[in-house]
């Protein structure tokens, strides 16, 4: 993969994107690099959280649950551990001794802010019983500090509105301070002012102050998360998408004046924060899917594609190659999800040279288009998408994608469908949330003919009194019986199985991974089942168990991250996606 090209704008002074008025090039020097962090997995993950020290000196970032301090000056990192549950927020007291960090438990369940010491390492629910301020810490989102460390600001969001409080330091007193349908990321300036974003009519705006109205001196720049001041309350720095919609890295006057591009990145540069001596810290996404292949043994590894695709499945004759592919995960497609750059095509699978772009589009909407699988006649494709803002399974003739049918119903989170070897029945996981706001994965099948395509009503499977998510299923041979990944809990994963009609789920193999939507694939014998896994250097590499227990196998060995396999019709080979998800943290030096 080629690496990231991060520049300032002296280097990509002719680079796509619409300037502001009045803007102009900053000839400073270039960013430097300060740390890495890699994500889980391309699937039910956002950007790894981080943040800066106000010093400068400690950068604190998340990968998956652990927590981590870089010393910037000695070069060591320190880990404070892993959590029970994700890692989503990081802010830094501005003292620099302790951490504030967000968590919330897979299932949605809980959620709750810590405080986690630096010296000690030990942590503890932010305010505890003192806290009387108004809304339930656990729905404060987005929390920053105010510079004195006085007092922070945070965002309640419900479906109908958006509302920033502001609440002292020790969780005494709080305050209103703006509500509209949807304002995220409030700020305190160093004047004692808060500033937030707002999204209103499409696009995105600064309101500073954030009691009141949209500013107009950014000159038509749309702001994209956390915005960031000058010491002196002065300048304001922001990440704003150019023409392609990738965000750069802009500071400006507070109140409107000439606009200076600081960074630029391959895919997005944004989260500024500034440090004491003026330096602002900054991240770039980094972002790549790409299909695979491992002889069903394992062996030599064939690249299948070149571009951003990920979820493969295999068409009946084994002659083509299915996955999902578009440009997703750059944060303006994050702010518009599901409405992103995300579709569903072929490659020839028997390809001498890895393909550079689709050979055939299957389907091509602003959905979240997902997971295609084709019947074993070969006629019909479904699929997931949220088309018409829906969360559900879809069907299409495999001639004729243009009027996809909805064969679901109420689903949410709704996985891959995968078709049974009968053509008879599809099956599918999706989430359901109990009384208490917990959600949890079940599986569904759909009675499908696949010589008509005409389908009947959803029935759920039977799982007895099984308490945990059951993620993505398969089908054995026979058409009798489903296969399905669990997660039974903060990085511990299962493979079960059980009957089509329902029953006591079997568990017959175990590991331990914090990839949740790794995916599994049955080989067509019914054999083996395929499953991601860490290695023992922390890689995602693929492995298979022998269906009903015994011994796992490893069958790739390369240093990247997979997810995602596939067996194609003949059992031969394995298809599957490689993926590489990483913030990237950069600081410029001297911006004034």
């Amino acid at each position: 993969m080629a690496p990231i090209r991060i520049r300032t704008l002296v280097a990509v002074a002719l680079g796509a994107g619409t300037v502001g008025a009045g803007a102009s090039c900053d000839p400073g020097a270039q960013p430097v690099h300060l740390a890495t962090a890699h994500q889980m997995g391309p699937v039910a993950y956002r950007d790894p959280a981080g943040g800066i020290s106000s010093d400068g000196r400690l950068l604190a970032y998340t990968q998956g649950r652990e927590l981590l301090v870089r010393d910037l000056a000695a070069g060591e990192v320190r880990s404070l551990g892993l959590a029970p549950s994700q890692l989503r927020y990081v802010a830094w007291h501005p003292a620099g001794d302790r951490l504030l960090v967000h968590e919330r438990s897979f299932d949605r369940r809980r959620q709750a802010w810590f405080v986690y010491d630096l010296e000690s390492g030990a942590k503890q629910t932010m305010w505890g019983t003192g806290y009387a301020a108004g809304p339930a810490p656990s729905t404060l989102l987005e929390l920053s500090w105010a510079p004195d460390g006085g007092s922070l600001v945070g965002v309640v969001r419900n479906s109908r509105l958006s509302t920033v409080w502001r609440v002292n330091a020790d969780g005494a007193r709080g305050k209103v301070v703006a509500e509209s349908l949807n304002l995220s990321y409030p700020v305190v300036s160093p004047t004692g002012e808060v500033a937030c974003v707002e999204r209103y009519g499409g696009r995105q705006y600064l309101r500073y102050p954030c009691a009141q109205p949209r500013v107009h001196w950014l000159d038509g720049h749309q702001p994209y998360g956390h915005v960031a001041f000058s010491r002196d309350g002065a300048d304001i720095h922001y990440a704003a998408p150019n023409d392609d919609g990738v965000l750069e890295l802009w500071t400006r006057p507070v109140g409107g004046g000439e606009a200076r591009r600081l960074a630029i990145a391959e895919r997005d540069a944004y989260g500024p924060a500034v440090t004491a001596d003026g330096n602002i810290v900054y991240r770039s996404q980094h972002y790549m899917v790409s299909l695979s292949a491992v002889p069903a043994a394992g062996g030599p590894v064939r690249r299948i594609t070149t571009f951003q695709s990920e979820t493969p499945t295999w068409s009946p004759d084994g002659t083509e190659v299915s996955f999902t592919f578009g440009r997703w995960r750059v944060a303006t497609d994050d702010v518009l999800y599901p409405d992103i750059d995300q579709h569903i095509g072929t490659v020839d699978a028997a390809s001498p040279s890895p393909r550079t772009a689709p050979d055939r589009i299957i389907r091509s909407s602003w959905s979240e288009d997902q997971g295609m699988h084709w019947s074993p006649n070969g006629r019909w494709i479904t699929y997931h998408s949220h088309i018409g803002a829906t969360d559900d399974i879809y069907l299409i003739p495999a001639d004729d994608p243009s009027d996809p049918r909805i064969i679901s119903e109420d689903g949410h989170e709704t996985g891959w469908p995968r078709w049974s070897p009968d053509g008879r029945w599809i099956v599918f996981p999706t989430y359901a949330r109990d009384a208490a706001g917990a959600r949890r994965s079940f599986l569904h099948v759909i009675p499908v003919d696949q010589e008509t395509g005409e389908t009947l009503a959803q029935r759920a499977v039977d799982l007895g009194d099984f308490r945990h998510d059951a993620l993505q299923a398969e089908w054995t041979p026979d058409s009798e019986g489903l296969v399905f990944e669990a997660a039974e809990g903060a990085g511990r994963k299962a493979l079960y199985r059980i009957p089509r009609e329902g029953g006591t789920p079997e568990r017959f193999h175990e590991w331990t991974s914090d990839q949740v939507h790794s995916g599994i694939s049955v080989s067509p014998d019914g054999a083996w089942v395929a499953y991601i896994g860490p290695d023992s250097a922390g890689f995602f590499q693929v492995y298979r168990v022998p269906l009903g227990g015994g011994k796992a196998e490893q069958l790739t060995v390369d240093p990247t991250r997979k997810t995602q396999p596939a067996y194609d019709p003949t059992g031969k080979w394995l298809a599957y996606t490689v993926f590489s998800y990483e913030a990237r943290f950069w600081r410029v030096e001297n911006v004034k």
